[in-house]
């Protein structure tokens, strides 16, 4: 498409001036706190490759002098009204870097982070994708590290576990990955889709897979992503992920697996099952107990990872709650109206500081 050709051209570089390794690309919006600790952990860099730092405000106008407090090179811009992968492809237009890493504004990273990268790309020059596990940040609240667990375990997110904790190095598939903590070579880059609410990685992968790009797990990859505080806000983001996925799914069918509508089904067959009991007996509600026997076995194995008994319930609790929010999430991405992709046009306000130039003699 043209989008595509405009968006290959812009990353093609030119010119005779040095491109650094890597170009860290975040997107942020009213979250200062956690843009400071996410540019402090870039700092932080031991032995990095030469990098450079862009972020985009979808609506903060304080993030530039945030920004600048840490990298005062850094390219910044606003952009107003824009859904992240739109957000995320004004970044990628303008970044020189060989490597793209993208960062959200809650994740921070590894002192080594970078490093890891730069020697991932150079020892597996056959993948052009790259990505580990986003880990929950060490001291958060006990909430916060259930949450994880659940999100880490088999039961809780199934094939996409790999996303939240460490695994074997391999050569992966767009379910070994997440937005917080990807990179993806500049010369396979490809536009993310502008209408997704969520899950913008998820159709970039596929497509980059479909044409038969490498990707590689490496769990020594770790970034640290800000779990959230309440049940509310862990909800809203499942609610949101499986939106994504099945917006990603009603664009390309072919990229179904069962594991994604699975807790749609769960969902499905709880709203049958009345009617199910009433036709056929109690032996209707089997496959139920079967699911909540294996959720119990699950929030034990979790509660003995924890070392924490109080956990059981919690977790549970949050991992029957993932699966019914995420599976109502599928199904309103598939279903409901999505946004054009053509609509609204974009522009990017640079508050990048300006260049100073020598002074000349008069």
């Amino acid at each position: 498409t043209a989008a595509v050709g405009t968006m290959r051209a812009a990353m093609s570089g030119g010119g005779s001036e040095a491109v650094p390794r890597v170009s860290v690309c975040i997107v942020t919006g009213r979250r200062i706190p956690m843009l400071h600790e996410c540019l402090e952990s870039v700092e932080a860099q031991i032995d990095a490759p030469s990098f450079e730092v862009l972020v985009v405000s979808d609506g903060d106008e304080d993030v530039a002098d945030a920004v600048r407090q840490h990298f005062p090179d850094a390219r910044i811009g606003f952009v107003a009204s824009a859904l992240p992968g739109a957000a995320r492809n004004l970044l990628v237009e303008r970044a020189r870097g060989e490597l793209l890493l993208f960062l959200d504004d809650d994740a921070t990273l590894r002192p080594d982070a970078l490093q890891r990268l730069d020697q991932l790309a150079t020892s597996h020059p056959e993948a052009d994708v790259f990505g580990g596990p986003n880990d929950t940040p060490p001291g958060g609240s006990r909430f916060q590290a259930v949450q994880g667990a659940v999100l880490a375990s088999l039961m809780g997110s199934g094939p996409v576990r790999r996303r939240y904790g460490a695994h074997p190095a391999t050569h992966a598939d767009e379910r070994f990955f997440i937005l917080c903590n990807l990179a993806v070579r500049r010369s396979v880059m490809v536009p993310f889709a502008t209408e997704l609410v969520c899950a913008e990685e998820n159709a970039v992968l596929a497509e980059l897979a479909a044409d038969g790009v490498v990707m590689y797990y490496d769990p020594e990859l770790v970034a640290y992503h800000e779990r959230r505080p309440t049940l509310r806000g862990f909800l809203s983001q499942m609610h949101k992920y499986g939106r994504g996925r099945g917006q990603v799914i009603a664009r390309r069918p072919r990229e179904l697996r069962p594991s994604f509508v699975a807790p749609s089904a769960l969902l499905a067959f709880l709203v049958v099952l009345p009617a199910l009991v009433a036709l056929a007996g109690p032996v209707a509600a089997l496959p139920l107990l079967g699911y909540v026997g294996a959720v119990g076995l699950n929030a034990v194995w979790i509660a003995g990872t924890l070392r924490a008994a109080w956990a059981v319930p919690v977790a549970a609790t949050l991992t029957v709650l993932l699966h019914l929010w995420y599976g109502a999430g599928v199904v309103r991405g598939v279903l409901a109206p999505r946004r054009s992709a053509a609509a609204p046009a974009l522009e990017w306000r640079d508050q990048s500081a300006p260049l100073e130039l020598p002074a000349t003699a008069s």
